[in-house]
């Protein structure tokens, strides 16, 4: 009896411990923490949408890192992939055309034809590996027209294959109009590029990335559609109160847009093969 009772106890215990470790696996969604044999069962369970999310480094005054676009698109691409519950995140491309960024150490560029063939080999590489719906998507403005672009280029080429290439911007052009207006019904001072919004959104991601004792006033904020004018600071206006509360706030704001335009951007290209 006693070898009996140890032997189902081992069992039971075994068991649990495999199910724990399904369940881990079935929660990520970061295809880069995967393994391939999980990225494909994923796929096999459902999960048949990627987000391919472009970020950018770059400088940004001297109490931003880099990588801010970077960390800011993995946090937000995980988030959104959760809340939509069918996709998974490609690794974040951390390399996008840049402008004024580029007098300052450390910005790496891409112009924007090369910025185009990456994402568009990548998007070859995601309908290999059976993704359905690939949404093309950027947290920096340069991103933003290239991808613009290339979406419904790729969308053509795919659609007889039965697969998608959608364009999302919500996460950026929708939220940053509401956090822009947010701020200046407040009586926030202005800014921009490593303002407010970016060094918040950024201390709200994770309060290491932000260097809070180097956070300094910039240069005078241009007219709005104008390029930037970093000046010697790498900062464009006053970021000084900036705050993980106001960054909370807002990338809650970017995860809300993000995925109800994904969701009608799916919903509208599944009614039209119909």
């Amino acid at each position: 009896m006693d070898n009996l009772l140890r032997s189902l106890t081992v069992g039971l215990i075994l068991l649990g411990m495999s199910a724990l470790a399904a369940s881990a696996s079935d929660s990520r969604v970061l295809m880069e923490e995967m393994t391939t044999t999980e990225v494909g069962d994923a796929i096999k369970a459902g999960k048949t949408t990627v987000l391919i999310f472009n970020g950018s480094t770059e400088a940004s005054g001297p109490h931003l890192v880099l990588g801010k676009h970077v960390y800011g698109a993995s946090y937000l691409g995980e988030r959104i992939a959760r809340e939509l519950g069918n996709a998974l995140v490609a690794p974040v491309m951390p390399f996008a055309p840049t402008t004024d960024e580029m007098r300052f150490p450390g910005t790496i560029n891409l112009s924007p034809e090369t910025f185009s063939a990456v994402n568009e080999a990548v998007a070859e590489s995601m309908v290999k590996a059976g993704f359905k719906y690939i949404i093309l998507m950027g947290d920096h403005d340069g991103n933003q027209k290239p991808l613009e672009s290339l979406a419904p280029k790729l969308d053509e080429k795919y659609r007889s294959q039965g697969v998608r290439v959608l364009y999302s911007s919500d996460a950026y052009a929708k939220s940053n109009r509401e956090i822009e207006a947010y701020l200046k019904e407040r009586g926030f001072p202005p800014s921009r590029h490593a303002g407010v919004a970016d060094t918040s959104l950024l201390w709200a991601v994770d309060a290491k990335y932000v260097r809070a004792d180097k956070i300094a006033v910039g240069g005078p904020v241009p007219a709005t559609g104008s390029p930037l004018a970093l000046g010697t600071v790498g900062v464009e206006g006053d970021p000084r109160r900036s705050s993980p509360e106001l960054g909370k706030m807002f990338l809650d704001w970017k995860v809300k847009n993000a995925v109800a335009e994904i969701r009608k951007l799916i919903q509208n290209s599944t009614s039209q093969k119909q």
